[in-house]
């Protein structure tokens, strides 16, 4: 009846302004904690002495870094065999995958500090530790009240920024395992530097709906896919990204990224050109309930490299047809599309395709189908199931269905805004 339409109106515009004003708390709240840490006075920061001599650190949490574990359990089943890094088999197994312990502190007034170890486990029952991310993010200087174009420098051991899936954790990616041409790329786990990333946003008064922002960096070369020599020179990373909001509920992200380290050493030059893109489209009125992401990745190089750390697979089977190296420019590329049923419900189908370093003209695909279900931010259930096309009989008609469990305990550290929700 009328009486119920009306209702019914009114009810959602309530609902509506229920999730505006919410939204606008969000901000506040997010305002207020960057003010706290980013831009606190500096006599709160500076050490100050006591009577016995001793030398206290006065910022509030300084001493009590955000702790947080996360656990990542995957178990999978295959109609052929897999193997590992080892050379051991790893089909039709159980695994905790990972676990990963994100120690997070501001330092002071100008800078916070990151730890991030992880216990992996290529084997099952086996695990090595590691140092996945340590860096130092200076967010000011003493000398200068605002940092020039926001700049922020970051300083240690981080995942360089080179498109999307790169610098995501494993426990962060929206599958259970990376795209294939990051894999070839730039490694199974992805690129993970020791250097200085400075990250700086360039104006757009053309358009205050959008925004522009590069990232240069410097890094020690090799340890990439892509050219694996620990002697290799020190290498170069650019990135640029621009943003845009269209309507509120829609926002598209581009961006560029170049790798470059020169010969020297013994080691030949490496370039790695990269385009991503992410569309995401959330209304307002449905909140949490409703969201779909389209995005995707694509990388070339400048050349062959029949030096490349390929996957364990595709360097078996190299090895076992003794294959020669070949010509042409590496290419690949990821799509993906996500839909967001309700408040727990996200489903979507991803597909990769990409030619080999060792030779451009073998090529490797994969379709993979997935589902998640969220119980709460804190913990998740996906499954997914993968089909392979191969150049590599390998791995060529491999049907693989994957059951992954995420768990959080302790402070949440925040997801890419693209991720889930």
């Amino acid at each position: 009846s009328a009486t119920l339409r009306t209702l019914r109106a009114q009810i959602d515009e309530l609902k509506a302004d229920y999730e505006k004003r919410i939204q606008g708390l969000e901000t506040q709240l997010e305002e207020i904690q960057k003010q706290l840490l980013q831009a606190a006075p500096e006599s709160v920061g500076e050490p100050t002495s006591q009577p016995d001599g001793k030398v206290v650190q006065t910022i509030p949490g300084a001493l009590n870094p955000a702790i947080s574990v996360v656990g990542n359990f995957v178990g999978r089943v295959d109609n052929g065999k897999v193997f590992n890094s080892e050379l051991d088999r790893i089909d039709n197994k159980m695994n905790l995958r990972e676990a990963e312990i994100d120690m997070r502190v501001p330092i002071d007034p100008y800078a916070d500090g990151v730890l991030i170890t992880s216990l992996e486990s290529e084997t099952p029952g086996s695990f090595s530790a590691e140092v996945e991310e340590g860096y130092v993010n200076i967010k000011k200087l003493p000398f200068l009240d605002h940092p020039p174009l926001g700049l922020r420098l970051k300083v240690g051991r981080f995942r360089p920024a080179f498109g999307k899936f790169n610098v995501l954790h494993t426990h962060d990616l929206p599958q259970t395992f990376r795209p294939l041409p990051t894999e070839e790329f730039l490694g199974e786990e992805g690129f993970i530097q020791n250097g200085i990333s400075g990250n700086f946003f360039i104006p757009t008064p053309w358009d205050d709906r959008s925004s522009l922002d590069g990232t240069i960096e410097v890094l020690n070369g090799g340890d990439i896919a892509l050219s694996p020599s620990i002697r290799s020179r020190a290498s170069y990373l650019g990135h640029l990204r621009w943003f845009r909001t269209f309507k509120d509920a829609h926002n598209l992200e581009l961006g560029w990224s170049h790798y470059l380290h020169p010969s020297g050493n013994q080691v030949a030059s490496a370039n790695l050109d990269g385009i991503d893109f992410m569309y995401r489209w959330k209304p307002l009125r449905q909140g949490e309930w409703k969201s779909f992401l389209l995005g995707g990745e694509w990388m070339m190089a400048r050349r062959a490299y029949p030096e490349a750390l390929e996957p364990v697979d595709v360097a078996r089977a190299i090895n076992d047809a003794g294959l020669l190296p070949g010509t042409g420019k590496p290419a690949g590329y990821s799509v993906f599309t996500q839909w967001q049923f309700d408040r727990r419900k996200y489903a979507g189908i991803r597909w990769d395709q990409t030619g080999t370093l060792f030779n451009p003209s073998l090529q490797r695909r994969s379709l993979t189908t997935y589902f998640s279900y969220y119980f709460s931010e804190f913990l998740r259930f996906r499954v997914n199931y993968e089909h392979r096309w191969s150049d590599f009989s390998t791995e060529d008609g491999r049907n693989s269905v994957f059951l992954e469990l995420n768990w959080v305990f302790g402070s949440h550290p925040p997801e890419p805004f693209w991720v889930n929700k």
